[in-house]
């Protein structure tokens, strides 16, 4: 049984018209809560973000499968993780994370429909992505204290120091990718678990392995510093990361990250589980079961709303 990921890469519209979004919210797509979430924020510009979010989120997943944009209802988790209601999830089979940062809006879906049912009754596959924006102004040594670990701080503490704020970022992004797929949010301390790299490197764009990408010259405009390389999302390769899950975690983990410009990095983390409920308790499949899922290498695509609409 195998897991293709879907990144989709899509910037959001900063300079949206008033007109574009009450065209937006027009396409009838939204529930009047989902619209009253997005009337709540004050500023504009929050306002018009939020919006995008929803449509695309909407017009993402009905590339997917043959439920309409506006059919899509939602659930969310204790710590605010959302995913599909039952009944949707059933129809479709679809997992589905998404983040945004700064000018890009990343969403992630796994098409689960071909696992057995297992996996599907016992909600077995966990996932979680994040997107940052590198901003120089963060003071990173109080969250290094804070969050990471002692191994994650001495390896980062070891690279020059042009490149220190680099690796903050990548393990920034792969951690909250793991916190957000389990659904813990923050209730997770981030210093419970912790990632590796290989020779303690910090990969540069040349370094990665180029999947999938649709239309990268279409979005050379979205870049807002002109000095960056256009945007285009390029992942590590597998062996790039070692990770150690807290002890407690009975997943098995593919996590991943990489660089869709200069400024900004994303992460994403699937997990399987080895452990399901079965008989109202808790049994161990010997067979493992995270053997039997293959997670294959992701596609990539930039697009826009405009697009997806």
């Amino acid at each position: 049984m195998t897991i293709q990921p879907h990144l989709y890469f899509i910037p959001l519209n900063n300079q949206l018209s008033r007109v574009q979004f009450e065209q937006g919210l027009a396409l009838g797509w939204l529930t009047e809560d989902e619209i009253n979430k997005v009337h709540r924020y004050k500023a504009e510009l929050a306002q018009h973000n939020a919006l995008q979010v929803r449509l695309a989120l909407r017009a993402v997943l009905s590339n997917h499968s043959d439920v309409l944009p506006q059919q899509w209802l939602f659930e969310y988790g204790d710590k605010g993780k959302p995913s599909l209601s039952a009944e949707l999830f059933e129809r479709s089979g679809l997992h589905f994370n998404l983040s945004h940062s700064g000018d890009w809006l990343m969403i992630g879906v796994l098409p689960c429909a071909n696992l057995s049912a297992k996996y599907v009754n016992n909600k077995a596959i966990l996932f979680g992505l994040d997107i940052e924006r590198v901003r120089a102004s963060t003071n990173i040594q109080p969250i290094l204290n804070h969050y990471f670990t002692d191994g994650e701080v001495a390896d980062l503490v070891a690279l020059p120091y042009v490149l220190q704020r680099q690796r903050f970022f990548d393990l920034w992004t792969l951690k909250e990718a793991y916190i957000k797929a389990t659904g813990k949010g923050l209730a997770q301390s981030l210093s419970s678990f912790s990632f590796a790299f290989t020779d303690n490197n910090v990969f540069q764009a040349d370094c990665f392995s180029v999947a999938k990408t649709a239309s990268v010259a279409a979005f050379e405009s979205a870049v807002v510093n002109t000095a960056e390389r256009a945007p285009s999302a390029i992942l590590c390769r597998h062996d790039d990361i070692h990770f150690t899950a807290p002890t407690t975690d009975n997943s098995q983990w593919t996590c991943r990250f990489g660089r869709l410009t200069d400024t900004y990095r994303f992460s994403f983390c699937i997990g399987v589980n080895t452990v399901l409920n079965e008989d109202n308790g808790i049994k161990r499949d010997n067979d493992n079961l995270a053997a039997g899922v293959n997670i294959t290498e992701p596609i990539m695509v930039l697009t826009s709303l405009a697009q997806l609409l």
